[in-house]
């Protein structure tokens, strides 16, 4: 008996309709083995050598984060996969699966955690948010580790929201080798004076950073580079006019037109800078030998009663009579006349400020 064209028209829809189950099924399986495999690439991510795991815990993270799993073969098929694809996947005792070759160990990713944690220029929520993006890099022991052993104060933090604004700004600015203008806080903070200069460097010197710039040729000060503290910085803003050339700068060049900035910094001491430095030659006792001050020196030699002499070369300043002044009777001037009288001077004055204030 011939079909009718009503039931030729039924069964042809109920074929379209299977077939859309049907290709809304697949696409819907396809996108669950993705996400599926990546579920699993991130479980991985967390395992070390000392906290690896069996295809059945593998399973049972994946399920705890909705995603759906047959069976155990499916998870050793991920697994295949994510070998297949270059991934450093171990096989460890018990039949246990570790991701070998971390980009960085544990111990490293604490290194960092603490150093953001301890950077006074950071604020204290957005040192949080970069240790949380550590701790992704972390084993699940490690970022464990990492979370129970880190300790910040929040009251030795900055304030400053827009830090990480300038620091973008001023990098590019060195990067391109652009001039850039910024307001300066004065000392106490009541008024800024603008200034537009060219930036060479960023150093961070007692937990804060400093730009070591200078200004155009043929203006006052022009003859000298100076360190900016980017704390005091306001409305920072990269230029399209370029840098001076380095070269007018003896005292940071290195000869061949680059910035010298290790060199610069062992000679100004406190941030304090200058343009004329010298050798100074200072007599240092021994439980100072691993210090700043002698591993920075251009060279020392051991006395026969166990004191050092130091031969360092500095730029001659109130920075440099500060850090003398930080180790006390444990290091003395020998020369020049002109660096000893100097330093007198600093410490009667600040003998002045207790002998009028008793």
């Amino acid at each position: 008996m011939a079909e009718n064209k009503d039931d030729i028209m039924a069964k042809g829809s109920k074929t379209a309709e299977a077939n859309k189950t049907a290709d809304t099924s697949s696409k819907k399986n396809i996108g669950n083995d993705k996400k599926r495999l990546l579920t699993v690439l991130e479980i991985m991510k967390r395992t070390d050598d000392e906290h690896p795991l069996t295809k059945n815990q593998i399973m049972d993270k994946v399920v705890e984060q909705g995603v759906e799993v047959n069976n155990l073969k499916t998870i050793a098929a991920d697994i295949a996969a994510l070998k297949e694809l270059g991934y450093d996947i171990v096989t460890g005792y018990g039949g246990s699966y570790m991701v070998g070759g971390q980009l960085f160990e544990n111990y490293e990713l604490k290194i960092l955690a603490d150093n953001i944690a301890n950077a006074r220029y950071l604020t204290a929520q957005h040192s949080r948010e970069l240790i949380d993006r550590i701790n992704k890099l972390a084993s699940e022991s490690g970022e464990e580790m990492i979370r129970a052993t880190t300790v910040m104060d929040p009251k030795l933090k900055s304030s400053d929201r827009k830090m990480k604004y300038k620091l973008d700004t001023l990098f590019r600015c060195i990067q391109k080798k652009n001039k850039v203008s910024f307001g300066y806080l004065k000392p106490g903070g009541s008024r800024t004076q603008h200034y537009t200069v060219s930036p060479y460097a960023l150093s961070i010197y007692e937990d804060d950073y400093y730009l070591t710039a200078a200004f155009d040729s043929g203006k006052k000060y022009s003859d000298k580079p100076f360190n900016f503290k980017v704390s005091r910085m306001m409305k920072v803003e990269e230029t399209e006019f370029p840098v001076r050339s380095i070269s007018d700068l003896k005292i940071l060049a290195d000869g061949y037109g680059f910035v010298n900035i290790q060199n610069y910094r062992r000679l100004m001491k406190n941030m304090w800078g200058g343009t004329k430095s010298q050798c100074v030659i200072l007599k240092v006792q021994p439980y100072l030998a691993d210090s700043k001050l002698v591993l920075s020196a251009e060279r020392a030699r051991e006395n026969e009663e166990g004191s050092l002499t130091v031969f360092t070369k500095v730029i001659l300043n109130t920075g440099f009579y500060q850090t003398l002044a930080r180790y006390g009777d444990g290091v003395e001037i020998v020369q020049p006349e002109e660096a000893r009288s100097g330093f007198i001077k600093y410490l009667k004055s600040i003998l002045r400020v207790y002998e009028e204030n008793r």
